[in-house]
């Protein structure tokens, strides 16, 4: 599957802030409603799902700008 290039690169912000919403989400609707577990286990997984793409992807890019210093070195 392919995406534009602004919309993949916002992917990782998207997931945080959907996670960050969801959480937020609880105070909303009060602590001792139900369904609160759900609501702060999808904002839970959503924000470090996030924060996991955006580390991937720097590390990913990281290591490609080195290996890319180094061929052109030689």
């Amino acid at each position: 599957m392919w995406l534009p290039a602004p919309l993949y690169e916002s992917l990782p912000y998207t997931y945080i802030l959907i996670g960050i919403l969801f959480m937020s989400g609880t105070l909303y609707i009060g602590v001792s409603a139900p369904g609160v577990t759900l609501y702060l286990a999808c904002g839970l997984i959503s924000t470090v799902y996030g924060a996991v793409v955006f580390v991937l992807r720097q590390t990913c890019r990281s290591a490609a700008q080195q290996i890319d210093m180094f061929e052109t070195a030689y």
